[in-house]
């Protein structure tokens, strides 16, 4: 049985979408989800700490702020337009699979990038980067930059890495180095 949420409207002619870009992810448990569903018109600090990531732009599309339920995987997609609450809202069903796939693929690049090019396991790569290659605007409070960190320390040959104000500051293990300076190598083993 394949099971879902979804939010039904009478006798629709079209399905109006319009374009969207998350900015920010804020994540929650069931029951902070829940709360918050059933409460959209109600002032919330995570919405006024992130009004700068919604917005609509000079070509309409919609940049919002994304109410992750971490359990369940739906979201609310939330354009609050400067206020502290949820004033335009978007039910975004299972949307959690879908952000869970690009934060991983953006992490694999990212490592394979490091592991390329790295001579002694250290790597940075900044916000900036990420956004021109990968097209994710990545801040230290946006819950993007968190997501990427958590999916890079999950992989094997992480040793070390940390979120910094403008970048993620990483240290392979040298055996995933393909680009290894030999004195490193050296240095490492005591030689």
């Amino acid at each position: 049985m394949l099971k879902t949420n979804a939010i039904f409207h009478r006798k629709v002619t079209e399905l109006e979408t319009q374009p969207c870009v998350i900015e920010a992810i804020q994540l929650m448990n069931q029951k902070e989800y829940g709360e918050f569903s059933k409460r959209l018109l109600s002032d919330q600090s995570f919405i006024a700490d992130k009004k700068e990531f919604m917005y609509t732009d000079s070509s309409g599309q919609t940049h919002g702020l994304l109410a992750l339920n971490a359990e369940s995987g739906d979201g609310i997609l939330i354009d609050s337009s400067g206020y502290d609450y949820a004033r335009y809202v978007s039910f975004m069903p299972n949307i959690k699979a879908y952000i869970d796939q690009q934060i991983s693929q953006v992490a694999d690049q990212i490592f394979e990038e490091a592991a390329e090019n790295t001579s002694n396991g250290s790597w940075i790569v900044y916000f900036e980067e990420i956004a021109e290659e990968h097209g994710l605007n990545v801040t230290v409070n946006n819950g993007i930059g968190t997501l990427i960190l958590n999916e890079l320390q999950s992989r094997d040959g992480m040793a070390e890495i940390s979120l910094e104000e403008d970048c993620l500051d990483m240290t392979l293990y040298l055996d995933y180095c393909k680009n290894i300076n030999p004195s490193e190598l050296e240095q490492n083993m005591g030689m």
